[in-house]
């Protein structure tokens, strides 16, 4: 499913899983399944409390996918995410972007996102440097913080914007590796500013024979 400059709609799948914190460790296991890289995603998901709040997602949604990147269904530990992944070079080896979401069990916006950092800050020692914002994608309000984490010694920076539709959190989070991460800032944001809910237009089969 490759796509170049080219805004991409598909559906959430009704997924089984653990918690959210997930898509930090597989910003990692997008590049490779071995080694440190899977000893990090261990490290991440053995520290994190499990909860059915995941992967509440019914919604149709579009997105924007950056020129010459490639876009993949992905799973871990039993929760699926879908992915955009940036062409990998040997100075850039591991920029990706995930998208998954979560029931907000009633809590709002901003209480949602001080949740989610407090839960990263718990399983992740080495999270740090934690800045927050807001950011809006097509009407929609949502929140965004940025940070970094070094597990097994794997130095990535990461941002995630969580965006709410109707009780559910859905998030974006982006990350990467290379030595100056400001140069993804704006494409991150502009993928998570072209985040679009769209409803599917039943097909009249009848019409159609017609």
């Amino acid at each position: 499913m490759d796509a170049s400059g080219k805004t991409q709609t598909w559906k959430i799948k009704n997924m089984k899983g653990v918690y959210k914190y997930l898509f930090v460790s597989l910003i990692f296991t997008a590049c490779d399944t071995r080694g440190k890289y899977q000893k990090a995603a261990d490290e991440i998901a053995t520290k994190m409390p499990e909860t059915t709040n995941m992967n509440a997602g019914r919604k149709n949604y579009s997105l924007y996918i950056p020129p010459g990147w490639t876009t993949d269904h992905r799973s871990a530990y039993g929760v699926e995410y879908y992915y955009l992944l940036a062409p990998k070079t040997a100075e850039d080896p591991n920029t990706s972007i995930n998208v998954i979401s979560e029931f907000m069990q009633n809590l709002d916006l901003e209480k949602f996102k001080m949740k989610a950092i407090e839960t990263l800050k718990r399983g992740i020692p080495s999270a740090s440097n934690f800045v927050e914002g807001r950011l809006t994608a097509n009407g929609l309000q949502g929140v965004w913080y940025s940070y970094t984490i070094e597990p097994q010694g794997i130095k990535a920076a990461l941002v995630s914007y969580i965006f709410p539709k109707d009780g559910i959190a859905y998030q974006i989070t982006a990350g990467t590796e290379i030595k100056d991460p400001s140069r993804y800032r704006s494409l991150f944001d502009s993928v998570a500013r072209s985040l679009r809910f769209v409803e599917l237009v039943p097909v009249d089969k009848k019409a159609q024979s017609n």
